[in-house]
């Protein structure tokens, strides 16, 4: 019985992943992911690189921002409605990674867009500070 049990709920996890890979496909098979999360790849560009990053594609659901010679980048993952954004920032040799996965972010208007990398920057921000402070003072 308990093998049934197992089974089914196994059963329902494949089903669910697969139903929002189909999803997702959907989403991206009128732009592509970039353009999708413009508003997001817009501020984030801004700040970070002074508006001068460029984005890179790694496949159909992810990308990279970046730019040459800078000590920072940062990737975008799509998948199953949701977005993971990693932020890497180096200072004088050493990386933090600051990681921010966004639940449920298939239609969201431009409103949210802003809200999403409005935070990211915030705690991005925070982030930094207390890494160049552990690196200068330790």
């Amino acid at each position: 019985m308990i093998w049934i049990l197992v089974i089914a709920v196994i059963g329902f996890i494949i089903f669910s992943f697969l139903k929002d890979a189909g999803k997702d496909n959907e989403d991206l098979r009128h732009t592509t992911l970039t353009e999708k999360f413009e508003v997001i790849v817009h501020n984030l560009n801004e700040e970070a690189f002074n508006g001068n990053g460029q984005t890179t594609s790694l496949d159909k659901r992810s990308f990279n921002l970046f730019q040459n010679g800078k000590n920072q980048i940062i990737q975008f993952q799509y998948g199953t409605g949701n977005l993971t954004i990693t932020w890497r920032y180096k200072y004088f040799q050493k990386e933090i990674v600051h990681e921010k996965t966004c639940n449920d972010v298939r239609n969201l208007s431009i409103f949210e867009q802003q809200t999403i990398a409005e935070n990211m920057i915030k705690e991005m921000n925070l982030v930094i500070e207390k890494h160049q402070n552990d690196v200068t003072n330790g």
